[in-house]
C-alpha cells in the first residue's frame, strides 16, 4: 500500500469515527531504522517547540479579551504555552494566547456561507472535538448587536442545513493539529469549497507581526511580498494551488498570484528571553496569508469537489518554538513530513 492510498484511508476512518491519530514519518525510506530515528529526535531536538495547551473557548476558563465572547465564541479554540502568559514588556490586561477559529467561514460553490456556529464540543483522549455541527448558508444572518457579531433572531429555523461538520482538536511535542470533517448532505455535488481557518494573534501581538512566506527558497517578509488590495491583508496560493486561488470566491484581498512553496506563514519576532516563532501550516491550503490590523495569521482549508453525500477531512497544525526563522527554515520541509 502506497502512502496516497494510506492517508486517505486513514483520514476516512479519522472522519467516520471521529478519532486522529497523529503519526510522526520519517523523511527517510529504508536503512537502519534505529539510527534514522535517531537522527530524527536529533533534528527535532535543534528546534525547542513548545508544549501547547489547546481547548474550546466555551469550555475554558482562561481570561480572553471580551471580543472574542461572542456569537462565534462556540468556532474558537484558546491555545496557550505555560511559559508565555508574559512576554517581554509588552503590557496587555489580559495573558497571552491565541484564538484558533475552527472554522471561521465556509465557501461553496463560490459562495461565502459566512461565519458558522454551532458546535458542541466535548472532550476526548488526548484533546477535543465536536461532530454532526450543521452547516448552513448564513450570509446575511450576522447582526452586530452592541459591537457584538450575533446572528439574526429565527435563523436556526428558517435557514436550512446544507451539511455536516466535524473537528478535532490535539496537542503532542511539536504543537497543536486539528483535523476538519465536512459531510455535504444536499442531493448535488459543491465545487471550490474551502474553509477559512484563522489564527488569531490579538491576544499575542508580539507573536503576529514580522510573517513570512516562502516563495522558491527564500523566506520573504510580507512587506516585500507583491501586494493584494492591501498591503497588511493579503493571501497568496499554496503549491501547486494557483488554478484553485484564482477560482477562489474571496476577492477582498486582491490577487496577489505568486505561488508559495511552503503552505504556511511563519511569523518570528525576539524578545528579552531569545527568539519567538510561530507557523501555521496546513499541507491541505489552497491559499495562506496575514492580516496584519489584528494581528492574525490564516490558511484557506481546500476540499475541492465534495459529491453529494460524501465525507471529506483535511488538517492542520500551529507550532510555536523558541528559534530564529533561519534555524526553522532549515528544517521546514521535515517538519512538515514529520506532521503529516
Amino acid at each position: 500500500m502506497n502512502m496516497k492510498t494510506w492517508r486517505r484511508d486513514f483520514l476516512k476512518m479519522a472522519s467516520t469515527f471521529g478519532l486522529f491519530s497523529w503519526l510522526t514519518v520519517s523523511s527517510r525510506s529504508g536503512g537502519n531504522t534505529q539510527a534514522n530515528e535517531q537522527a530524527d529526535q536529533a533534528a527535532a531536538d535543534e528546534i525547542p517547540f513548545h508544549q501547547l495547551h489547546a481547548e474550546p473557548l466555551v469550555r475554558s476558563s482562561y481570561p480572553v479579551h471580551r471580543r472574542f465572547d461572542n456569537g462565534m465564541a462556540q468556532q474558537s479554540v484558546v491555545i496557550t504555552a505555560r511559559g508565555l502568559e508574559r512576554v517581554d514588556w509588552e503590557v496587555q490586561p489580559e495573558k497571552h494566547c491565541w484564538i484558533l477559529l475552527l472554522p471561521e467561514m465556509a465557501f461553496v460553490d463560490r459562495e461565502r456561507w459566512d461565519y458558522q456556529t454551532g458546535m458542541d464540543w466535548h472532550q476526548e483522549p488526548g484533546g477535543w472535538a465536536y461532530q454532526n455541527c450543521p452547516l448552513r448558508n448564513l450570509k446575511g444572518r450576522w447582526r452586530d448587536v452592541g459591537g457584538q457579531n450575533q446572528l439574526a433572531p429565527g435563523t436556526e429555523e428558517e435557514v436550512p442545513v446544507l451539511g455536516r461538520m466535524a473537528a478535532t482538536v490535539r496537542t503532542d511535542e511539536l504543537g497543536v493539529h486539528y483535523a476538519l470533517t465536512l459531510t455535504n448532505a444536499t442531493n448535488k455535488p459543491w465545487n471550490d469549497v474551502f474553509f477559512w481557518i484563522c489564527l488569531n494573534h490579538y491576544q499575542s501581538r508580539i507573536t503576529g507581526y514580522r510573517p513570512h512566506f516562502r516563495v522558491g527558497t527564500s523566506w520573504l517578509p510580507a512587506q516585500e511580498m507583491p501586494p493584494g488590495r492591501s498591503q497588511v491583508h493579503t493571501y497568496y496560493p499554496a503549491p501547486g494551488m494557483v488554478a484553485a486561488y484564482r477560482s477562489s470566491p474571496d476577492k477582498r484581498f486582491g490577487r496577489a498570484d505568486t505561488e508559495l512553496s511552503f503552505p504556511g506563514v511563519v511569523c518570528w519576532n525576539r524578545t528579552a528571553e531569545g527568539p519567538l516563532l510561530v507557523c501555521h501550516c496546513s499541507p491541505n491550503a489552497m491559499a495562506v496569508g496575514s492580516n496584519q490590523n489584528w494581528p492574525c495569521t490564516d490558511l484557506q482549508l481546500w476540499f475541492g469537489t465534495v459529491a453529494a453525500g460524501e465525507q471529506k477531512s483535511k488538517t492542520g497544525h500551529v507550532l510555536v518554538a523558541r528559534c530564529d526563522l533561519k534555524t526553522f527554515a532549515g528544517r521546514a520541509d521535515e517538519i512538515l513530513e514529520r506532521l503529516e
